[in-house]
C-alpha cells in the first residue's frame, strides 16, 4: 500500500518554498517579521526555519541588520532546466527589457494541474507586483492558459477540457467545439488575448522550447483600454523580445520535431 504523506512534513516543505518565493517576489532582504507577517507564520517557528536555511547554505544572515537574503547556492538551483532560457539568463533579461519597453507587467506562466501558474513576474522599474508568484489563472479563460492549451494534441485537449469543465462552476464551463475553434485562432495568429472582470487584460505568446521542455507562456498585463489601443504593438514587442534573446519566432503552427534536440518555435 502507498504510504500516506505526513501533513507536518508537507507543511514544513511548503514553508521552505514559500520563503524562497518571498525573496524572489520582493527582491530585497527580509526580516523574520517580514516573512512571518506575509504568510501568517508564528514568529518563533519562522526564526527557526530561517536559521536552518542559513545553516544549510540557502540563506545568508546579516547579523547587524538582522535581515536575510538568498545565497548564491539558491541562484544555481534549477539552472540546468531549459538552459537556453535560464542558465544563460535569456528569460530574465528578456522580461526586464520587455517591461521597460512597454511599461507594463511581464510574467511567465506554466501549466500546473488545471491552472496556468505564474512563476516569475517583473514590473517596470523593478517594483513589487500585485501579481504574485504561485498565483494560478484559469486555463480556458486567461491568455497564458489559452497559449499553453494551444500546444496540446487534439485528443489530449478533449480529455483535458472535459476534466476542466467537470471541476468548474457552470458559468466557467466552455464547449469543447468553442474552445477548439478559439485555440485554432491562437495558433493561426500566434498569440492569445484575455480580458478580466477586474479591468486588466493580457496578451501571451509561447516561448520557444526543445521537444522535451515544459511549455511556457510569456505575457504582458495591462489595463484593458491600453490593450485595445496597442495590441499590435504589444504583440510585436513580445515577438521581438523573444527573437532577440532566444531565437526566431515562427507564427505558424509547428509540428513536433523529428530531432529530439531541435527547438520548437513559439506560436
Amino acid at each position: 500500500m502507498a504510504r500516506s504523506l505526513d501533513a507536518k512534513k508537507i507543511k514544513s516543505a511548503q514553508r521552505v518554498l514559500e520563503v524562497l518565493e518571498y525573496f524572489n517576489s520582493e527582491r530585497r532582504e527580509g526580516t523574520v517579521m517580514d516573512i512571518a507577517r506575509t504568510y501568517g507564520y508564528p514568529q518563533s517557528s519562522t526564526s527557526e526555519l530561517l536559521s536552518c536555511l542559513v545553516a544549510l547554505g540557502y540563506l545568508r544572515r546579516d547579523l547587524r541588520a538582522r535581515t536575510y537574503k538568498p545565497s548564491a547556492r539558491v541562484a544555481m538551483l534549477g539552472a540546468w532546466v531549459q538552459p537556453d532560457l535560464f542558465r544563460h539568463g535569456a528569460a530574465l533579461s528578456l522580461m526586464d527589457e520587455l517591461a521597460a519597453d512597454v511599461g507594463a507587467t511581464i510574467m511567465i506562466a506554466s501549466r500546473v494541474g488545471l491552472g496556468a501558474q505564474v512563476f516569475q513576474v517583473v514590473e517596470p522599474g523593478g517594483g513589487a507586483s500585485e501579481i504574485r508568484t504561485g498565483q494560478s489563472m484559469l486555463l480556458m479563460h486567461s491568455a497564458p492558459g489559452k497559449a499553453l492549451l494551444s500546444c496540446m494534441r487534439a485528443d489530449e485537449l478533449k480529455k483535458f477540457a472535459h476534466r476542466m469543465n467537470a471541476e468548474s462552476e457552470e458559468a466557467l464551463r466552455v464547449r469543447f467545439e468553442d474552445l477548439s475553434a478559439e485555440l485554432d485562432q491562437v495558433r493561426s495568429k500566434g498569440f492569445a488575448v484575455s480580458r478580466g472582470e477586474d479591468g486588466q487584460a493580457m496578451v501571451s505568446v509561447l516561448l520557444p522550447r526543445r521537444a522535451d521542455d515544459e511549455p511556457l507562456a510569456l505575457t504582458i498585463v495591462v489595463p484593458e483600454a491600453r490593450l485595445d489601443a496597442n495590441l499590435e504593438h504589444y504583440v510585436q514587442a513580445l515577438r521581438g523580445a523573444v527573437s532577440h534573446h532566444i531565437g526566431v519566432v515562427d507564427v505558424r503552427p509547428t509540428p513536433v520535431p523529428q530531432q529530439p534536440h531541435a527547438l520548437i518555435r513559439a506560436v
